[in-house]
């Protein structure tokens, strides 16, 4: 994943090297010495900010979500912020992602059976998704059933259970824009 701009921090050079390795190698393979290389910083720089490796995948995963529902919620607002933008948003989350993020969100989703516990950011970002989509109104069902086929279609292509052609992305994307401006 590509450095975003503004990040200048030791911290974040260092979550940013943990990323870039997990997306690369997976996290079996990732060790704080090879962190702290790809970083540019001693070992003990990066144990001052993370004192052992789940430190630093729960600062990850934490990170990883914040940005995420950042990244959602601007698109969603440029748009208006209304549920159908919302939903739109996560279309294009979920169609847009690029190579690495998929990567990346691959590798530490397969980890969640090692590490569940570093899972909480990640379900508390579902469950601000999901409640907020529950107050849609009459059709709040119709809003929770497009965030849940956008989160199997994301599942089924992370767990590399089916990988969807482009055209099956097309089809599915424009069906679910269709669907989600029903609340306009």
């Amino acid at each position: 994943m590509p450095n975003p701009p503004g990040r200048s921090s030791s911290r974040e050079k260092l979550l940013d090297a943990a990323a870039a390795l997990i997306a690369t190698h997976g996290v079996q393979e990732l060790t704080l010495e090879g962190v702290a290389a790809a970083a540019g910083v001693t070992k003990a720089g990066l144990i001052y900010h993370f004192k052992t490796k789940d430190d630093l995948l729960g600062a990850l995963v934490e990170r990883m979500s914040l940005e995420l529902d950042q990244r959602s919620r601007t698109k969603a607002a440029q748009r208006g912020a209304t549920t159908s933008a919302r939903l739109m948003a996560l279309v294009d989350d979920t169609f847009d992602m690029s190579p690495g993020e998929k990567r990346l969100q691959a590798n530490l989703l397969a980890a969640a059976t090692s590490y569940p516990h570093l899972l909480g950011p990640v379900q508390q970002l579902f469950d601000r998704t999901y409640g907020e989509l529950s107050d849609a109104g009459p059709d709040a069902g119709l809003a929770l059933v497009v965030a849940a086929a956008l989160d199997g279609i994301s599942l089924l292509e992370l767990l590399n259970l089916h990988q969807f052609s482009p055209q099956q992305h097309a089809a599915m994307r424009q069906a679910l824009q269709q669907l989600a401006q029903r609340f306009d």
